[in-house]
């Protein structure tokens, strides 16, 4: 009972990129589902909607099919409920299997034509919209092409990337006493800094110097200059585009802790970082 209960987790509205062996996501169509699943059977009714991008030839489609665990389904095309397409086109009934993968958030699976001699893949994410049950396409097609840009660079679903970025945990990067040398006990932290900084497009990172309190006030500025300028020169290494990092140096203005321990001052010999 408990299982049947949790069949349900797919039900909803996905939308990806559908493709043909061999063919490139950029020259794929765009594919939607919406599905209802009885969560004691198991049997899933939905529908379907292929679109060609940036056009308006579409296929809309009725779906069945069944959940055979949490993250995997089956299903088929039963008919068409309406379409436009461009002169000879055909839109094809097809058939596949989907898993869901936690890690990157993607529906993902096979599919075959029931009476086309077609077959390929498809990769789709959870929609935040309504699938079009009319000749209005549901969305705008810029989002095909951030799909693409997204599957091309390896990137997961934009809500695992968005999971990723609010859940990492921000520590500072420690330097040695009077020195700017990054240490490679760090280079693990900074290359997951860097990975979630490229995986979105609008987000930078703020880089944020510090030493503690030897030294004159004017030498410890400079010093906590070249820590942070350290540190990133190591993301631009690691892919990084310089225009998405900033950095701030504060010298000793700005202690984590108390400087009357030597404990205190290693503290305050840092770097720390804020995405804006």
């Amino acid at each position: 009972m408990q299982l049947h209960g949790q069949l349900n987790y797919l039900e909803g509205s996905w939308q990806g990129i559908l493709t043909q062996t061999g063919q490139s996501p950029k020259d794929g169509k765009a594919i939607w589902f919406d599905f209802t699943v009885d969560p004691v059977s198991g049997d899933m009714i939905g529908e379907s909607r292929i679109e060609t991008p940036f056009t308006k030839y579409f296929a809309y489609k009725k779906v069945v099919g069944t959940v055979e665990s949490k993250r995997e389904i089956s299903f088929k095309d039963d008919f068409i409920g309406l379409d436009k397409n461009a002169g000879t086109d055909v839109w094809c009934l097809i058939k596949g299997d989907l898993v869901y993968t936690d890690s990157t958030g993607y529906l993902k699976g096979k599919w075959t034509s029931t009476d086309c001699r077609q077959g390929g893949e498809m990769t789709l994410y959870r929609s935040k919209y309504e699938l079009s049950k009319t000749d209005s396409m549901t969305l705008y097609h810029s989002w095909f092409n951030n799909m693409v840009n997204d599957l091309s660079r390896g990137w997961n679903a934009y809500y695992v990337r968005d999971a990723e970025m609010r859940d990492f945990q921000f520590v500072p990067v420690y330097f040695d006493h009077d020195m700017d040398v990054l240490k490679t006990t760090f280079n693990d932290y900074l290359n997951k800094m860097a990975a979630i900084v490229n995986s979105h497009s609008d987000l930078r990172i703020k880089i944020i110097g510090h030493t503690d309190s030897n030294g004159s006030d004017n030498y410890n500025v400079g010093l906590s200059e070249r820590r942070a300028e350290r540190v990133k020169s190591f993301l631009i290494a690691a892919g990084v585009p310089a225009d998405k990092v900033m950095i701030e140096y504060r010298g000793e203005k700005d202690p984590a802790t108390s400087n009357k321990t030597s404990n205190g001052k290693q503290l305050n010999r840092r770097v720390d970082f804020e995405f804006i």
